[in-house]
């Protein structure tokens, strides 16, 4: 019993210290409205090489608030508990990135089914792409790693498409069917984890000598 009333201490210590209870409920929440009111409308942006550009899908932007609200909660921290190296904080930490990913893909994919949206649905997948690419860059820039999503975006805007066809390396601009998307999706999510992870442990290392 001790240990139960231990482990739902450390729980909700962690859960206070990033926030998590309430940053990530109000950022899902913004995510499903964006869904909702977006859909499948889309705009021209003005264009640096037309050949390359192509009407934007606006809900390519609805993965940044999700990203944002990750990052939110991964850089709310306790210094002095989480580096005594006793708490599996990173494990936490990962584990609450696979829950808002998931959570995030069912959303969309609720939505999309709801709306008969082919865009919402691919909105799970993009949030995914997005937050990992976001996390790979994670240790290189810091904070300023949340910038990558809306940098992505507005490079797919200009030079993502072939007279208005996605190219590959887009990703979040190529259709939900798409074994290569889903595939980099894939691989970009787990490194950015697998790299957060690691970086973290080490720093939790580092800092309890």
């Amino acid at each position: 019993m001790r240990k139960g009333r231990g482990g739902d201490r450390l729980m909700w210590w962690w859960l206070k210290a990033r926030r998590a209870h309430t940053v990530l409920p109000a950022t899902l929440s913004v995510f499903v409205v964006l869904l909702a009111v977006m859909r499948d409308s889309s705009a021209d942006l003005p264009a640096l090489i037309p050949a390359f550009s192509g009407p934007v899908v606006t809900v390519l932007l609805v993965p940044v608030p999700v990203c944002a609200g990750m990052m939110m909660c991964l850089d709310s921290r306790l210094d002095a508990a989480e580096d005594s190296g006793i708490r599996p904080v990173a494990l936490l930490d990962g584990a609450l990135v696979l829950v808002l990913l998931f959570t995030a893909a069912a959303l969309a994919a609720g939505v999309g089914d709801l709306a008969h949206s082919w865009a919402a649905q691919e909105a799970g997948r993009n949030t995914a792409f997005l937050c990992g690419l976001t996390l790979c860059l994670r240790p290189l820039m810091g904070m300023r790693a949340v910038l990558i999503p809306v940098v992505w975006i507005m490079a797919v805007a200009e030079t993502g498409y072939r007279y208005g066809h996605p190219l590959a390396w887009t990703v979040i601009a190529r259709p939900l069917s798409d074994p290569y998307a889903a595939t980099a999706t894939a691989a970009v999510a787990a490194a950015g984890l697998t790299g957060y992870l690691l970086t973290a442990t080490s720093e939790r290392a580092r800092n309890a000598e």
